[in-house]
């Protein structure tokens, strides 16, 4: 393994770890709500999005704290609080009681996040920086999709508490992973010195506010969006559907294709990653990437045979791959030449805020007269829009550079 490598891989691996807990619960959560000590189902939507809320105000207040501390300090408390939730979880009653446990893991991903997306800025260059955010991106993703499936089917051997203490455990190996494994390429004295040599400001930098727009945006279609409605999309089909003679209900259907995502990602975000490295930079990728997604969306909601709609639905999650990885990887670019730490927090928390606006944006206009598919096509008029905003700052980019080679 590369030298640069190994503490992204190494973070990669410890975050996946502490997301076995989260995404369980998304599994168990909607069907165990009783063993929990919940009331009613109201209670579990509070539960599984509280953590979102909390990591708004969260995020730059993480971004200072990282700029104080060595990343190494940071990502051990992340750890830790991430297993102690995740144990937690197995002991919980009532409401509030899940509430504190579900603020607490947001602090341990936004001290979880944040330290990833800064070990990718501080050890990758220019050539391999899109290659190593996907590298990042698709391993910790492996922990939601392990998380969901294992969470799904031990629940019922071990019920939740023998889940919830198992994950809770298994994260804990992040701790000897981190201590053995991971190198800490700076102190938090030296941090704070090379962010004040930066300087700069993200609200002077045109480039650096459109990428916090794109993360904002690209997260709240994926994450937000199509993530919540995509069950409601297939049972236009049917609430039973049969293709090649497998036949699932619709909610599966959306389980399989968030599954196949999150399956291929550590492959093709890396691919993505690799080929936005190339000479011809990011935004030519980027802008394809856009389009064929903006065609997606715009197809998605149409009653289509349902093994043409499955195709269409791959591609748009193929694209979200794509449009995530290099998003990432241009936020990464620009946080080298600003504040890095609180740099990188501010586009967590526009990425966040993307993420839990998704959800509402889609269910409001699920009740305006049922017309989702007027979001879907707003949505892929804003790709083209950010796609045409992205090929004006690379030519501006352009002309620059010439400009200065002239001189």
């Amino acid at each position: 393994m590369e030298k640069n490598k190994k503490p992204v891989v190494v973070i990669s691996i410890a975050t996946a770890l502490c997301l076995l807990g989260d995404s369980m619960l998304y599994i168990v959560l909607p069907i165990y709500w009783r063993e929990a000590g919940l009331l009613s189902l109201w209670e579990v939507g509070i539960i599984l999005s509280v953590n979102r809320f909390v990591r708004l105000p969260l995020n730059p207040l993480v971004g200072w704290f990282y700029q104080r501390i060595s990343l190494r300090t940071g990502l051990f408390l992340a750890v830790g609080l991430g297993s102690l939730t995740t144990i937690g979880y197995g002991f919980a009653q009532g409401l509030v009681a899940w509430v504190v446990l579900r603020a607490l893991w947001g602090a341990a991903w936004s001290l979880l996040r944040i330290g990833g997306l800064y070990a990718v800025a501080q050890c990758a260059d220019k050539g391999n920086r899109g290659e190593m955010m996907g590298l990042y991106n698709g391993l910790y993703r492996l922990g939601s999709l392990v998380g969901m499936l294992m969470g799904g089917v031990l629940v019922a051997l071990l019920h939740l508490k023998g889940v919830s203490v198992l994950f809770g455990c298994m994260s804990l190996f992040g701790i000897p992973l981190l201590l053995h494994y991971f190198i800490d390429f700076t102190s938090g004295a030296h941090r704070t010195e090379k962010a004040a040599k930066s300087g700069g400001s993200v609200w002077r930098n045109n480039r650096m506010l459109l990428v916090l727009f794109s993360g904002f945006f690209v997260s709240l279609v994926f994450q937000g969006v199509l993530t919540s409605t995509l069950s409601y999309i297939i049972q236009k089909h049917g609430q039973e559907i049969s293709l090649l003679g497998i036949v699932l209900a619709a909610s599966a259907w959306s389980g399989v294709l968030q599954a196949v995502r999150w399956t291929w990602e550590p492959f093709l975000g890396v691919q993505f990653g690799r080929l936005s490295d190339g000479t011809r930079g990011r935004i030519p990728l980027y802008g394809v990437s856009l389009l064929v997604s903006a065609i997606g969306l715009v197809l998605l909601p149409l009653a289509l045979p349902f093994a043409l709609w499955i195709g269409i639905a791959l591609f748009v999650q193929m694209g979200a791959t794509s449009l995530t990885t290099i998003t990432d990887a241009l936020a990464t670019d620009e946080a080298r030449y600003l504040p890095t730490a609180s740099t990188l927090a501010l586009y967590s928390l526009a990425q966040d805020f993307g993420a839990a606006m998704g959800p509402i944006a889609g269910y409001l206009f699920i009740e305006w007269g049922d017309t989702l598919h007027v979001l879907y096509i707003i949505s892929a008029v804003v790709f083209l829009g950010m796609a045409w905003c992205w090929r004006r700052a690379a030519r501006k980019d352009s002309v620059q550079k010439h400009d200065a080679v002239s001189v």
